[in-house]
């Protein structure tokens, strides 16, 4: 067996020992379990945002742009949802127990905690901000929302830990049998819901109380509590090419742990990096020298492949064994040539997939450290501040980023990516294949 055979069945068996993990096993069904709402998401991301200038004139004249975005905000902008309800449902499927109450119970819970808007504030703060004065006598009205600032990948590992904390939960009332036992003769649909009526209450008790004692905080509620406690390290940084590998590194670190990375990043630097990135394109419209390095534009072109620079990984995915793989492969390629990868990154998934983390970690810092000795030697431009939109095809965003050197630079790391997951993808397509074909042999 050769040195690289040795190194692939470790990370098989390390690979097995992890996803046996009942907690790991619940969050990773659970998100393959939403692939179809992320496929229809990513899908509906494409169709609303392909940057054709045509096509987009048509969308908003013809009246479908209200349309088009409708299956990605009922999708991907709700993708939390969908996941508490079905992490929390494996997880009791995983104890032999009927998913669906569990899955209720870990939604109602994930709502209690989750902020409410008001629209009498948000008219209000609208009225000050725009010094719009509203006629003697009349006053602002309406009630409370919930607005989608955390329901989809923002509060994603919140949804993590709510859905498993109260899958775990009603399996140990159910377990040890504390409910309310109904009759025989009653039907089981009606048994079932009053078996689970307390272990509800409970929940909804401890839900509400975290809700109370959050709201006595500076954060105010749980999403805002986690999202701070892993932002507020990176602030300190600053705009170096140093403070942008860091923001790199831990964003993709977040994404392994469920944590929508580039968000937190973008939240964390945005104040600093697109500043930059309009100083560049100021002096770029002017004819003068391009003074900055690190900018916006440069973290765009570290995630021009999507987050974890994926598409080397879909590649691999046509000829995967498993035909499961293979058919996502398919799937997958055309949004992620587009710089949309949340089918593989939930569907496969890479969140919680300790195998794929390493290139998924990895390649991003390669582009970067690429693009950085690139520009420090001369061989690439300075990155130009022009913006590509969501949606802009791999080779054309170096286009418009940077130039025909830029093109050439994502040709280059598109070829690394395929090599780079290669290996790696290998290890999980065999896990794969192998289920595959004790599934089959079980059906015979």
């Amino acid at each position: 067996m050769s040195s690289f055979d040795k190194v692939q069945e470790k990370l098989q068996k390390t690979a097995t020992i992890i996803q046996g993990n009942k907690y790991v096993s619940a969050i990773t069904n659970g998100l393959i379990s939403a692939l179809p709402v992320t496929i229809v998401g990513a899908l509906g991301s494409l169709v609303n945002t392909l940057p054709i200038d045509a096509y987009q004139r048509f969308l908003e004249t013809s009246g479908l742009k209200s349309i088009t975005g409708v299956p990605t905000m009922v999708t991907t902008n709700l993708l939390s949802l969908y996941v508490v309800f079905l992490i929390a449902a494996k997880f009791a499927d995983g104890h032999k127990l009927d998913g669906t109450p569990a899955g209720l119970l870990a939604l109602m819970a994930f709502l209690i905690i989750t902020p409410l808007g008001n629209t009498t504030t948000s008219i209000t703060t609208f009225l000050t901000t725009n010094k719009i004065s509203l006629p003697d006598g009349v006053e602002p009205s309406g009630g409370d929302f919930l607005p989608l600032d955390w329901l989809g990948a923002a509060g994603l590992f919140t949804a993590f830990i709510v859905a498993l904390l109260s899958a775990q939960l009603y399996v140990i009332f159910k377990e040890k049998g504390w409910g309310i036992k109904m009759p025989a003769g009653v039907p089981p649909t009606v048994s079932k819901s009053f078996s689970s009526l307390v272990p509800g209450v409970v929940l909804a008790v401890i839900a509400a109380t975290i809700r109370f004692l959050m709201s006595l905080t500076a954060f105010e509620h749980l999403h805002a509590a986690i999202f701070a406690i892993i932002a507020t390290p990176l602030k300190s940084l600053g705009g170096s090419i140093w403070a942008m590998v860091i923001a790199i590194l831990v964003s993709h670190i977040l994404w392994i742990c469920g944590v929508h990375g580039s968000l937190v990043i973008y939240s964390v630097f945005a104040g600093i990096w697109v500043p930059m990135q309009m100083e560049n394109l100021s002096a770029f419209n002017s004819g003068q020298a391009i003074p900055n390095m690190v900018s916006m534009s440069l973290f765009g072109m570290v995630g021009f492949m999507g987050s974890g620079a994926t598409v080397g990984l879909a590649v691999a995915m046509l000829r995967a064994k498993s035909e499961q793989y293979r058919t996502l492969g398919r799937i997958a390629i055309i949004p992620n040539l587009c710089g949309i990868n949340e089918p593989l990154i939930f569907g496969l998934p890479i969140i919680m997939n300790f195998t794929l983390a390493i290139p998924f970690i990895v390649m991003p810092l390669l582009i970067l450290l690429g693009s950085f000795i690139g520009m420090a030697t001369g061989i690439l431009p300075y990155l130009t501040g022009v913006a590509a939109p969501l949606g802009t095809p791999v080779l054309l965003s170096g286009l418009l980023l940077g130039g025909w050197k830029w093109l050439v630079f994502q040709v280059l790391m598109l070829v690394i990516s395929y090599f780079m997951y290669l290996p790696f993808f290998k290890v999980t397509d065999k896990i794969a294949y192998q289920s595959e074909m004790e599934a089959a042999r079980e059906q015979e």
